[in-house]
């Protein structure tokens, strides 16, 4: 039974269903037709402007990297104008995670736009036909939601109210991972060319079981990761292991972890609620990747060319590394903590 949800969760190297919750325990969102015919007003006042824009779905790192993107698809978007105000904008790309749009994009957008930084609130899957990748994250391949990311860098620099030296991303959990991935070097370079990546990047309780070993991030950006000590859905030391090699490699990355805090910390309308059937992993190696997206080999550590996704699926669940029960949502003032980290950076870093 186990192995059967984890190969259905599975994707890139092992089992981690991010943002996932069980059903009937669903988080808060907006519906994604909604989101694509009608501007959302912000608690502050700000409606947002209906947009689009091309985005792709490469199957793997490695096709991604050499130019092989997969099919094209039209994402839906709203951009988030800060009142009264004038020429080139700083922006941040909110990216949801396995649920999609929720509450606290919604209040994370109002608090970046109150600070006079513009915000793009993607909708990673109704363009794909799919509603979320909670059930089956193999809906939807991580690096297909790391390019999001930079589709719509790209989208951004041809707005002429947008700064395009002045882009940043915030994600949490797949999102989380997926703006970490998408400010990778090699996969920056790689899209979008040396020097035009993102310049800030905050990562809400990310995934970071897959690596590149290099630990480079683009030039100019600077990276800060939030996680929870108490984080049972995905592995907080894979993440201090990722942050720490970026800093051993003189890398403008930071991470802050907050003593108590589950998955999901960030969502004030979620209390610490236990998902008994979701099943994760905490404890599998990490995967690591050379620059050119070829997998390495968890025994001698080197390239192998062969190595596919589902190596990894079969390794972790033959091993026993699986297990079900996880915690999501947040303590009373959790979310002001995650706010009080992230809208300060942003605000340092973009403006």
């Amino acid at each position: 039974m186990i192995k059967q949800a984890l190969l259905g969760m599975m994707l890139s190297a092992m089992a981690v269903p991010l943002g996932a919750v069980a059903s009937g325990s669903r988080l808060p969102t907006v519906s994604g037709a909604d989101f694509a015919a009608r501007p959302v007003a912000l608690a502050n006042g700000v409606r947002g402007e209906l947009v689009e824009f091309e985005s792709h779905s490469p199957a793997d790192w490695g096709p991604a990297l050499r130019g092989d993107l997969g099919p094209a698809v039209r994402l839906n978007a709203q951009f988030f104008r800060p009142s009264g105000t004038h020429g080139r904008l700083p922006v941040t790309i909110i990216v949801p995670g396995s649920g999609d749009i929720g509450t606290q994009h919604l209040a994370e957008a109002a608090a970046l736009v109150s600070k006079g930084i513009a915000v793009l609130l993607i909708d990673p899957f109704r363009g794909r036909g799919i509603t979320d990748t909670i059930a089956d994250q193999g809906r939807l391949s991580w690096p297909a939601s790391a390019y999001d990311v930079l589709a719509a860098v790209k989208y951004l620099r041809g707005r002429a109210d947008v700064d395009p030296r002045r882009i940043g991303a915030l994600g949490g959990s797949r999102g989380g991972t997926a703006v970490m991935m998408a400010a990778a070097r090699p996969f920056s370079d790689a899209i979008l060319g040396k020097g035009h990546g993102l310049r800030a990047v905050v990562a809400g309780y990310p995934w970071c079981g897959v690596q590149f070993q290099s630990a480079r991030l683009a030039d100019g950006v600077a990276m800060l990761v939030l996680s929870g000590d108490r984080d049972d859905w995905v592995s907080l030391q894979q993440c201090q292991d990722a942050v720490h090699a970026m800093i051993v490699a003189h890398q403008n990355a930071a991470i802050h972890i907050v003593a108590g805090a589950h998955h999901a910390f960030d969502r004030a309308d979620v209390p610490p609620t236990a998902i008994a059937d979701a099943v994760t992993s905490t404890t599998f190696p990490t995967v690591y990747m050379d620059d050119a997206g070829t997998y390495l080999n968890l025994q001698t550590g080197k390239p192998d060319p062969s190595l596919r996704p589902k190596d990894f699926t079969d390794y972790a669940v033959s091993g026993g590394f699986v297990h079900k029960g996880v915690t999501i949502g947040s303590r009373p003032g959790d979310a002001a903590i995650f706010m009080g980290a992230m809208v300060p950076f942003f605000v340092a870093s973009l403006r």
